[in-house]
């Protein structure tokens, strides 16, 4: 958009390898400091030393620093694809190296082999505390499937009898 840096100034600009100190050599070549470009472009200084410093995971979300990054090559009156460019390859990278960390194989505990001293005991104790609630609840069952009815006689109340018991002998003579 703006003026080139010189051919040699353009040499050291392009070797940069990172957006952060891309923008800083070129702030540096200006001969502007941190404040003057901070004053031009309205963006906060520590958010420019944030972008010097070319920390990705301390900035702030990418739509923003695009626009940082362009305001910041406006403000030295550079072209603001090179420093663009750089800040796609570093979130590439970054990209890359995140997908290489969610490919990295997890060992399952169970398939990895024994228990460690301090787990076996744990196991042991969880199993032995299985065996005795299943017996208890086998036992309870059995209890009371196993139930007698209650013998005759045993069990009734008065108010279940007949009202009018009559002698035995008494009923026959009629």
């Amino acid at each position: 958009m703006g003026t080139q840096p010189s051919g040699e100034n353009q040499r050291d600009l392009m070797e940069r390898d990172s957006f952060g100190a891309w923008l800083r050599g070129a702030r540096a070549d200006r001969a502007l400091s941190l404040g003057e470009v901070s004053a031009s472009t309205k963006v906060p200084q520590s958010t420019l030393l944030l972008l010097e410093s070319g920390d990705l995971n301390r900035l702030p979300a990418e739509v923003f620093v695009r626009g940082f990054i362009r305001s910041y090559a406006r403000a030295l009156r550079l072209d603001e694809s090179e420093p663009l460019q750089l800040y796609e390859r570093a979130l590439e990278a970054r990209r890359a190296f995140e997908r290489a960390q969610s490919k990295t194989p997890v060992i399952d505990p169970v398939l990895s082999g024994p228990l460690g001293e301090d787990e076996q005991p744990r196991r042991t104790l969880g199993l032995a505390v299985f065996v005795i609630i299943l017996l208890l609840i086998a036992t309870i069952t059995l209890s009371l499937l196993l139930r007698r009815p209650p013998q005759s006689g045993e069990g009734l109340s008065l108010l279940d009898e007949p009202a009018a018991t009559a002698p035995a002998g008494e009923a026959r003579s009629s």
